[in-house]
């Protein structure tokens, strides 16, 4: 079970939906989702998805931030939500301290395992994304700092090291307390060499440009081949954007066991077999338009890695009980890491998606 609550209840929507000029609920259905509450909503006049924002995401700056960039890209014709305004004008309500907005529904489905041709489509779309975000420059403020940042993992890993180490390794069965010690501290190992490689001053000196942040199958829709919605901008900021594309190579280009739509955190993070081909196919949709430079290439695997670490780890912190958190972390947790040290040179060679 999740630490997030992500029930939306009826007497919300019923607080919340007048404020609306959509017209009276006529029923709703479940959207799932790990970190915010959400439901579709269906009025006389369409259908819509509610959504009550994580209180990590409602700050002022952070929605005035987020809604510019969100307008912005639905103007310059990226498949975004439209923002669904207020009697009053207002991109969202405030009830009983939350906040909640409504977007117009977009058709299409989730895939987990997007064959070639959404991958390249999901490639195209992402450069379509990064060009429109150069140039914006949007009010308010995002609080995150570096994406990914090495020393936040190794903070998270310490604390598990330190429970393990008294012994306390909670629902983990797989394998022993001093196995899972030798594990974390290859985790810990590996976040280390980012911080040696990709410190601050080389991280920041990349191309930047306004990014999604969590460029992962389970925010997109497609509609056949093509992508016809993008969702969740609660990380949307002006970060490298090599962060973006080593999101789209762990996630969109790796195959996942799983093969139902759920949206739990648990399989949102299961493991992916990295595949050459389909990574190949994503990056050289995305490089007709944003060729990456050296500096971006050499980075990449160790973007990768901390990615895959701190997905691991933070969904941990914020998501699931502790007593599960050890074993939530640790399934199957190598094998990405050792595929990319095993194709470091290949990652960091110019032209190898060509």
């Amino acid at each position: 079970m999740s630490k997030t609550d992500i029930n939306l209840r009826d007497d919300e929507v019923a607080a919340v939906m007048p404020h609306f000029r959509v017209g009276p609920v006529l029923f709703t259905r479940p959207c799932g989702g790990t970190a915010n509450a959400g439901l579709i909503v269906t009025t006389p006049a369409g259908q819509y998805f509610l959504r009550r924002r994580n209180p990590r995401y409602s700050d002022p700056q952070q929605l005035a931030y987020d809604h510019h960039v969100l307008t912005a890209l639905y103007r310059r014709g990226l498949p975004v939500p439209k923002t669904m305004l207020t009697k009053s004008g207002s991109r969202w309500v405030e009830h009983d301290g939350c906040i909640y907005e409504l977007y117009g529904f977009i058709e299409g489905a989730c895939v987990v395992n997007p064959d070639p041709a959404q991958i390249a489509d999901a490639g195209a779309v992402l450069a379509r994304f990064h060009a429109a975000g150069v140039d914006l420059r949007p009010p308010g403020k995002k609080p995150f700092g570096r994406f990914w940042g090495p020393q936040v993992a190794v903070t998270m890993l310490e604390r598990l090291l330190e429970r393990t180490g008294a012994g306390d390794v909670g629902s983990l069965r797989a394998m022993s307390a001093d196995e899972a010690l030798q594990v974390l501290e290859y985790l810990m190992a590996q976040a280390r060499s980012v911080e040696d490689h990709v410190p601050d001053a080389v991280y920041w000196a990349l191309p930047q440009t306004i990014i999604h942040g969590d460029w992962h199958p389970a925010n997109l829709k497609f509609g056949g081949a093509r992508v016809t919605g993008i969702f969740d901008f609660d990380w949307v900021d002006r970060q490298p954007r090599m962060v973006d594309i080593a999101d789209g190579l762990l996630y969109l280009c790796g195959i996942r066991r799983v093969t139902d739509e759920r949206a739990d955190i648990w399989t949102l993070t299961e493991t992916p077999k990295l595949d050459w081909p389909r990574m190949r196919t994503f990056l050289h949709s995305y490089a007709g338009v944003h060729p990456p430079t050296d500096a971006e290439l050499a980075a990449l695997p160790y973007l990768m890695s901390v990615r895959w670490i701190y997905s691991r780890v933070d969904a941990a912190d914020r998501k699931i009980p502790e007593p599960d958190q050890l074993r939530f972390v640790l399934r199957d947790v190598t094998s990405p890491l050792l595929w990319v040290a095993e194709n470091r040179n290949e990652l960091s060679k110019d032209g190898w998606w060509l």
